[in-house]
């Protein structure tokens, strides 16, 4: 079931960054993460974690509850 979750927030996370224009290396470079990382959380093949996902919040200037909307 993780998985799910996981593959949902990966989808949102990567429709934010391209809502954002961001390229991946843009986003790396601004979020400070690696590029690599990022399209491991877009592709629903990592987890992220509570202080991560402050890190996207605050990257894509909205709330936590807004980034896992409809997550």
């Amino acid at each position: 079931m993780s998985s799910k979750i996981a593959a949902r927030f990966g989808a949102r996370v990567r429709k934010l960054r391209i809502k954002k224009g961001l390229s991946q290396v843009e986003m790396a470079h601004r979020f400070g993460i690696d590029r690599g990382h990022i399209s491991e959380i877009e592709t629903g093949k990592k987890n992220v974690c509570l202080p991560m996902l402050e890190v996207f919040s605050k990257g894509f200037g909205i709330s936590v509850s807004e980034l896992m909307r409809g997550v």
